[in-house]
């Protein structure tokens, strides 16, 4: 093959791939101009007896945010438990917040509600401070309290 017909490939090749690029992009863009999205709409709360946290902003350093629908319990390091009414604003200090005191609740099997350890005779709700010191590799889940003291275990104190 000579020079002359390399050229001629390299330039047909390139021609051909430029092409295809300029034609896909175009009836990408075309599509897309012509597809309908759905409008994302905010809503206001769907069922007022379930506590919505709304978590705001962040500024200065505080998470701001408002508890809706009722009464919240809003738990950010094992020390700090705030009781919160419909309405009611909040503040925490980013610094304070601590995750690691707690476990993920999608790690929880699906309808736990207590938590007992192995080697102990007391179960805990899901949501007691004391459930959360409990290591993972020792935990019993239960889904009622019947089950827990079918088991053997006691409340909590």
């Amino acid at each position: 093959m000579n020079r002359t017909a390399i050229i001629n490939i390299t330039i047909s090749a390139t021609l051909i791939l430029s092409i295809g690029i300029i034609t896909g992009y175009t009836a990408g863009y075309f599509h897309a101009k012509t597809m309908s999205f759905p409008e994302i709409k905010i809503v206001e709360d769907i069922n007022e007896g379930i506590a919505t946290i709304k978590l705001m902003q962040v500024k200065n350093g505080q998470l701001i945010g408002k508890i809706d629908g009722r009464t919240a319990r809003l738990a950010y390091n094992s020390d700090n438990i705030m009781e919160l009414n419909a309405g009611d604003e909040f503040t925490i200090p980013i610094s304070q917040i601590n995750l690691k005191d707690y476990y993920i609740a999608d790690s929880l099997p699906t309808g736990t509600q207590f938590i007992a350890s192995k080697s102990g005779k007391y179960y805990y709700s899901i949501l007691d401070k004391k459930a959360f010191n409990i290591v993972e590799k020792n935990r019993i889940y239960f889904k009622n309290e019947e089950d827990a003291k079918e088991k053997g275990y006691q409340p909590s104190k």
